[in-house]
């Protein structure tokens, strides 16, 4: 009798596990593991976490949809760490915000850090604004406390700036909202940016563009005091 009429036949989970199986080599776990997290960054971008389906993950990079479940376990995990790769990121674009530094030299490249991360990871950023609009329920707790620290001290460097006088006096925390707003315009109102800029994704140079103008509309509206003519505002 052949060894194949021997054979016992095997589960569904034996299947799976005989899809990825442990002893591959590290370079094709890695490769696999790049792949799969970057079609979940589009679907996800595209539909959000609920509407995504992981077998339209997996035939995005032409995988079984088992490789999916073996290497991230389920899809809420697998959304877990598309919002994780984008952390690490705005960490760094953060931490350009220092009060030591000039603002004029600080401010700039804040800005142009967050522009990058808009355009090196644009589908990333897509689901994590997405995750954003509805409470960030589901990031991931330790990843959340790192951006809410980041933004304190992003705070306390502004109004350091303030209380020296380097900058104009003003709501610290109305104007870090201002900047995350004007650096994320792009990826959240990409429709909308394509009716003014009539292209349907900004390129690298545009990208470049929207931080040049918003920093020198930031460095001039937060010149200090004593260096420009105030402007009356309008009564509200």
């Amino acid at each position: 009798m052949s060894d194949q009429a021997t054979r016992p036949a095997r589960s569904p989970a034996n299947r799976r596990k005989a899809s990825v199986d442990d002893s591959e080599p590290l370079g094709i776990r890695e490769r696999n593991q790049r792949l799969i997290l970057g079609a979940a960054s589009q679907e996800f971008a595209a539909k959000g976490f609920q509407a995504a389906r992981t077998e339209d993950i997996a035939a995005r990079v032409g995988l079984p949809k088992a490789n999916v479940y073996y290497y991230f376990q389920n899809k809420r995990n697998l959304y877990a760490r598309v919002l994780e790769a984008l952390v690490e990121p705005l960490l760094q674009a953060a931490a350009l915000l220092r009060a030591e530094r000039p603002p004029e030299q600080a401010l700039p490249a804040y800005i142009q850090a967050r522009m990058r991360v808009a355009h090196e990871h644009p589908h990333t950023y897509k689901a994590v604004l997405g995750e954003m609009l509805l409470g960030a329920r589901q990031l991931p707790a330790p990843c959340g406390e790192r951006l809410r620290q980041a933004a304190q001290d992003n705070l306390a460097c502004l109004r350091n700036w303030m209380e020296r006088g380097l900058i104009a006096t003003a709501d610290p925390q109305h104007l870090l909202l201002f900047l995350w707003s004007a650096t994320q315009a792009h990826s959240h109102f990409g429709w909308q940016a394509s009716l003014i800029t009539g292209k349907a994704r900004p390129a690298e140079a545009d990208y470049r563009a929207v931080a040049e103008s918003v920093s020198r509309l930031v460095l001039g509206a937060l010149a200090p005091d004593d260096a420009r003519p105030r402007l009356r505002p309008f009564p509200i």
